[in-house]
């Protein structure tokens, strides 16, 4: 009769366990669910302003590289979901692979060769062809998409570990001490009393002595992703980058075309007079600098 009651016991708090769990986990998952929702959104409609303002804007310049954008949405897509890339490492290959196509473009008169575009690669840091659009991005994307996937993946381990716990099984100890708590009374011929909320509160400290020893730990992710939220709001906030990374690659098309001639000049002087194209156009009119709305 005791064994069975304790049995009964156990059953009945595990199930109270896992119910109270699931209904945590629930809202985590919503959370989560809600978060990349939005996230997603924001960064894919700063890709359909981009697709639908950068061919009128900037012409073969953007529909000759248009592949590379979409490379470049793809691989921020794959960091927020936990991609092993080194996100200002990407970056800087996007501009370097940019600033080659772009540069033979506006200059199609000219024979580059891949050692010259080499060249024109090492000194890209010092002529800075793009403005201040790429540091800019860099320093804010990478706080923005770091704050966004680190705010992701706390939601997946807070409801990893809510779902852990719950299966974790109670010991005959724990069983014991609920049947005696729970069936004390009816034994004794008082089914209708209850138990002190102290004496319930020491059973479950009992029962729960495992789980209790993640509560700093649990503590502590808690106040992480309070400290992630932080970084969500205001002009450099996780919302506002994420949904204008579009203009900061506008603001770098426009910054070489306005210095072009400028910049064509320094590189003659670090890398030597290239050959003219023999194939290659006349002087042709300078393409029209394109602007976008902010």
């Amino acid at each position: 009769m005791e064994e069975n009651l304790a049995n009964r016991s156990r059953a009945e708090l595990e199930t109270a366990l896992r119910d109270s769990s699931r209904v945590l986990q629930a809202m985590l998952t919503t959370q989560l669910r809600s978060f990349d929702d939005h996230f997603q959104h924001l960064l894919n409609d700063s890709e359909r302003t981009l697709q639908g303002t950068f061919p009128g804007a900037f012409g073969e310049l953007y529909t000759q590289n248009a592949r590379a954008f979409r490379d470049l949405y793809s691989e921020l897509r794959l960091y927020y979901r936990g991609a092993n890339l080194h996100l200002e490492e990407t970056l800087a290959e996007f501009w370097a692979r940019l600033l080659e196509r772009l540069f033979k473009q506006l200059n199609p008169q000219l024979l580059l060769p891949d050692d010259y575009l080499d060249c024109l690669g090492k000194q890209a840091e010092a002529l800075r062809p793009f403005g201040e659009a790429p540091r800019e991005l860099r320093l804010r994307a990478t706080r923005a998409f770091v704050a966004a996937r680190s705010f992701v993946q706390g939601l997946g381990v807070a409801s990893d570990v809510v779902r852990k716990v719950a299966q974790v099984p109670l010991g005959p100890e724990c069983s014991r001490a609920v049947m005696k708590l729970v069936y004390c009374a009816h034994c004794l011929g008082v089914p209708g009393a209850r138990p002190c909320p102290d004496y319930c509160r020491n059973v479950l400290k009992g029962c729960l002595a495992n789980q209790a020893d993640l509560d700093a730990e649990w503590r502590n992710l808690l106040d992480s992703m309070v400290l992630i939220t932080d970084k969500f709001w205001g002009a450099s906030g996780v919302e506002s980058v994420i949904g204008s990374v579009h203009t900061w690659l506008a603001e770098a098309i426009n910054a070489l075309q306005d210095n072009r001639d400028t910049l064509t000049a320094k590189v003659i002087q670090g890398c030597g007079n290239p050959k003219v194209n023999p194939q290659g156009p006349g002087p042709e009119e300078k393409r029209r600098r394109g602007k976008l709305a902010p």
